[in-house]
């Protein structure tokens, strides 16, 4: 399997090499590396490249190169050291140990709560359980993504102790109007459909998307069905003063079929979730000045009887500044407020209402020194209703050794407290439970070669302690645990057009085995011919296990996926997708195959 992977990768490499030789397309085709602006790690706009933090910036042209329903499907495929579980072709569910499992570096948890979910910047969680919905993301609504590998809590607090996943919603930026419509049917009854709208005119705009996605699935009792609504809005008040505000409602219903082991038949699911901001941004001669008022609802109901309403609501501050020369600053206050209520209509059990708040100052700071040496710490005073005080620093150092090689080194704490489920409601609620602590070391070093060639690579240690884990009739926190492991990029851009996206990553989990993969590799390939667009993605895993303690193996895999676009005029576009290109037989959840070669064949509409 791992010949196959590497002969794929090889065969890739040629193509995109023939193809990259060949005589320029004149206009735009001819591409270049820019260093991505990213806010997600400071909160302030700057340079990949003056970033201490491991980062992975995707914009939404490469999410859609993926045959991909959700955004974190095609995410996994770019990031690496991050793994996702799947079972089927559309559906993660919500319950303990479901699909939609996130870790980044080992960390993530089941359900992932160690891994932080944002939604144009403000957190996006289950109120009573603290982890993401991965059902609630489509892919549509995105215009970009980041990821944080490794803490973040010195910034965003609980939850962002193995990293953070932003997710930006689309608008538009350049005046006039844009709308897109796109529809798609493939294997097992699969079926898709989309409406974009975006516009911009004097002070005022807007985006909106609607999408309906619906799968029989390929396994009985399998179903899933949803719709899902964003909504931006944008209003520039002055030449300094900007209004926003942005909205999301999802619906879905799912079947989960059980494993091959033991099927389920009626396991069912009815899952709202819904949530917004409003925010207002003011720049001055004194900086930028930032306020958001953001919520998180739901509504679940599910097969066993738990019916559950809970919210997740705050507020953020904060004010980014270059106070003097070659020097950035971030000042911010953060207040939430998270909860609900829940009860089990057939066991007539109610496990009440419960509330936590959470309130934190914190600060970063950056000065370059030399021109070369750009020195960052940063410290978040965390005030925990339950659990009292909590100092969650971070130091950095990004040292530009030539104008194509960066060196950089960091030092953060994470953090992420007990939830409401683990605390007080079920399986085992566990009122004196401590909050998880780690610290992540790590090293790493980004290099250019000419304007086409990127290379990225980093060596990271991770120490901490107290992981919740069920030990029936309780949770405890376990012992100390150590993960080392280290990740490398590559974004090759040949040249007329084409791009090439590699990695691959290397985890020592210590004894915290549960879905962290020892080894990931993927690769993406793009490659235009006139009218056509063709591309293939690739991930291999090896060394998964289904438990801690290297319990439960899984067998390694590799999969292909591969689509060929087609523009037949220029507001019209079809596109034909394969997954599982080479029908492998592999599981990333236990007990769930997931489907054998399958296809579906999509067309756009765009003016």
């Amino acid at each position: 399997m791992k010949r196959a992977f590497l002969h794929i990768c090889f065969i890739c490499f040629l193509m995109a090499y023939a193809a990259g030789s060949a005589e320029e397309v004149p206009g735009d085709s001819i591409r270049y590396h820019l260093d991505p602006m990213v806010i997600t790690a400071s909160k302030m706009a700057e340079s990949q490249r003056e970033i201490a933090a491991s980062i992975t910036v995707i914009n939404a042209e490469n999410l859609s190169r993926f045959n991909s329903h959700s955004v974190l499907e095609a995410v996994q495929y770019q990031v690496p050291g991050l793994y996702l579980t799947e079972r089927g072709l559309m559906g993660f569910g919500v319950a303990n140990g479901a699909a939609g499992g996130l870790s980044i570096r080992g960390t993530g948890g089941s359900p992932v709560t160690g891994v932080l979910v944002l939604r144009d910047g403000r957190p996006d969680m289950m109120g009573l359980m603290g982890h993401p919905l991965p059902d609630s993301y489509d892919m549509s609504s995105i215009e970009r993504v980041e990821v944080v590998r490794g803490p973040a809590s010195f910034l965003y607090g609980t939850n962002a102790m193995g990293g953070v996943i932003n997710l930006v919603t689309r608008q538009r930026r350049d005046p006039g109007f844009e709308t897109r419509l796109r529809a798609s049917m493939g294997s097992y009854a699969t079926r898709s459909a989309m409406a974009q709208h975006g516009g911009k005119q004097g002070r005022l705009d807007y985006f909106l998307m609607a999408a309906y996605n619906h799968s029989d699935g390929h396994r009985a009792f399998s179903d899933y069905e949803a719709l899902h609504y964003t909504l931006h809005g944008g209003y520039q008040a002055g030449k300094h003063t900007r209004f926003e505000a942005n909205a999301n409602w999802s619906d879905f219903d799912l079947f989960d079929p059980g494993t091959v082991s033991q099927p389920f038949s009626d396991h069912w699911y009815d899952i709202r979730r819904w949530g917004g901001d409003l925010s207002l941004s003011h720049d001055s001669h004194c900086g930028e000045s930032f306020v958001r008022l953001h919520g998180n609802f739901g509504k679940h109901r599910i097969y066993d009887g738990f019916r559950s309403t809970d919210h997740t609501y705050g507020l953020m501050l904060y004010h980014t500044a270059r106070p003097w020369r070659d020097a950035g600053l971030t000042a911010g206050f953060d207040w939430k407020s998270y909860g609900g209520l829940a009860s089990n209509v057939l066991s007539h059990l109610n496990y009440g209402e419960h509330e936590i708040t959470e309130y934190a100052p914190y600060l970063h700071v950056q000065q370059l020194l030399l021109q070369r040496l750009l020195v960052s710490g940063g410290v978040r005073l965390e005030q925990h209703e339950v659990f009292g005080r909590r100092l969650l620093p971070k130091l950095g150092v990004v040292v530009h050794m030539t104008s194509a090689t960066s060196l950089r080194l960091s030092v953060a704490k994470g953090f992420r407290s007990p939830t409401i489920r683990e605390l007080y409601l079920f399986p085992a609620p566990t009122p004196d439970l401590q909050p998880e602590e780690l610290w992540n070391r790590e090293i790493g070093v980004s290099h250019r070669i000419g304007d086409h060639l990127k290379l990225e690579a980093a060596l990271f240690a991770i120490e901490g302690q107290n992981l919740i884990r069920l030990r029936w009739p309780h949770h405890v926190n376990s012992g100390a645990f150590y993960h080392t492991g280290y990740e490398a990029s590559l974004h090759w851009l040949p040249g007329n057009g084409c791009e090439i996206n590699a990695t691959w990553s290397k985890l020592d989990p210590d004894d915290q085995t549960l879905y962290a993969p020892g080894k990931k590799a993927t690769l993406a390939v793009t490659v235009p011919w006139r009218r056509l667009i063709g591309s293939l993605q690739a991930q291999y895993i090896r060394d998964l296990y289904a438990a801690d303690y290297y319990r439960q193996p899984l067998p390694d895999y590799a999969t292909v996926a591969a689509s060929l676009t087609w523009q037949i005029l220029r507001s019209l576009q079809m596109r034909a997708m394969v997954n599982n290109l080479f029908d492998q037989e592999y599981q990333s959840l236990l007990g769930y195959p997931m489907p054998g070669r399958n296809g579906r064949i999509e067309w756009t509409f765009t003016w």
